[in-house]
C-alpha cells in the first residue's frame, strides 16, 4: 500500500485533480435543480445493482443490469438540458469578458429596476454575455441605443408596445426591446410563478444571460443565473449581485468583443 503511494506518477496526481474538478463543477451545475434528485436516484438504482451482484439476487440483478447497460443514453436524455448548459459555460469561460465594466451601466440598470418595483410595473430586463441570442433579437424591436434609466423606464412603460416584452442589454446599449423569451418547463418551479419568471429562467437555461425579473403584481426584484431564481432583492443587493458576476473577471480594456459582437449581431 505504501509503495504504492511513494510509486504514484505526475499524470496520477493531474488525472485526480481534473476528475475531481470535473465532478464538483458537475455538482454545481446541478445544485438547485431536479438533476440532483435525478442523479441521486440513479446512485441508488447503481448501488442496488452492485448489492445484487454481491448477494447472487441473479433476478433483480439481471433487471438492474438490463437499466445499467442503457445508462449512458438515458443519462443524455435526462441532463440533455443541463448537459447543453455545461457545454455552453465551458465554451465561453473566461475568454472574452461580458463588457459590463463601466459602473454607471449596473447603476443605471439598478435606478430603472428599483423605479419600476416601487411603482410596481412589471418589467425583464436580460443582460447578454457572450452566447448568442440573435433569434430572441431579431423577435424583437431593434433599438440600438445607449444604457439610460429613464429610456428603460419608457419602454416598460403601461399600454406601451414593448410593456410586455423583455428588453436585451449588451454592454452599454439596449439591442432590442419587446422580445420573447423561451419559457422555462421545470415541473418544480413555484406554481406561484408568473410568465416573467418563467421568461427570466427560460432564458438563463439557454444562455450564459443574466435576468432581471420585476413582478408587476408585488413589486419585487428577482435575478435570473445559469437557471436559478434569487428573489426579493433590494436595490443595493441587485447592485452586488451584478457588480459579483460582472466585474469580478471583467479588464477594463477588452471591450473590443462586445463591439465586433454587436456587428454580427446586426447581420
Amino acid at each position: 500500500m505504501i509503495t504504492d503511494i511513494l510509486n504514484i506518477r505526475w499524470q496520477d496526481v493531474i488525472d485526480i485533480i481534473l476528475t475531481a474538478i470535473l465532478i464538483y463543477q458537475l455538482l454545481l451545475l446541478l445544485r438547485g435543480t431536479q438533476g440532483i434528485q435525478i442523479l441521486a436516484g440513479i446512485l441508488i438504482l447503481l448501488l442496488a445493482y452492485w448489492g445484487a451482484r454481491r448477494l447472487d439476487f441473479f433476478t433483480l440483478e439481471w433487471i438492474l443490469e438490463s437499466f445499467v447497460k442503457s445508462l449512458l443514453l438515458i443519462a443524455i436524455i435526462l441532463f440533455q438540458s443541463d448537459i447543453r448548459r455545461m457545454l455552453s459555460r465551458v465554451g465561453r469561460r473566461a475568454i472574452f469578458p461580458a463588457g459590463y465594466s463601466e459602473p454607471k451601466i449596473l447603476e443605471e440598470i439598478a435606478n430603472a429596476t428599483d423605479s419600476l418595483a416601487k411603482q410596481k410595473i412589471g418589467g425583464l430586463f436580460v443582460l447578454k454575455r457572450q452566447g448568442k441570442l440573435r433569434d430572441i433579437i431579431e423577435g424583437g424591436i431593434r433599438l440600438d441605443a445607449t444604457v439610460s434609466c429613464e429610456l428603460l423606464l419608457t419602454l416598460f412603460w403601461p399600454n406601451s408596445p414593448t410593456h410586455d416584452g423583455a428588453v436585451i442589454i449588451s454592454g452599454d446599449q439596449i439591442l432590442a426591446a419587446g422580445c420573447v423569451l423561451p419559457l422555462s418547463n421545470r415541473p418544480d418551479l413555484d406554481k406561484a410563478l408568473g410568465t416573467r419568471h418563467r421568461a427570466g429562467l427560460g432564458v438563463t437555461e439557454h444562455s450564459d444571460a443574466i435576468a432581471i425579473i420585476i413582478s408587476e403584481e408585488r413589486g419585487q426584484v428577482s435575478l435570473a443565473q445559469e437557471g436559478r431564481l434569487t428573489m426579493n432583492l433590494s436595490r443595493t443587493q441587485l447592485l452586488h449581485n451584478l457588480n459579483e458576476i460582472f466585474t469580478k473577471n471583467e479588464s477594463t480594456n477588452t471591450g473590443w468583443y462586445e463591439k465586433i459582437s454587436r456587428l454580427f449581431e446586426k447581420k
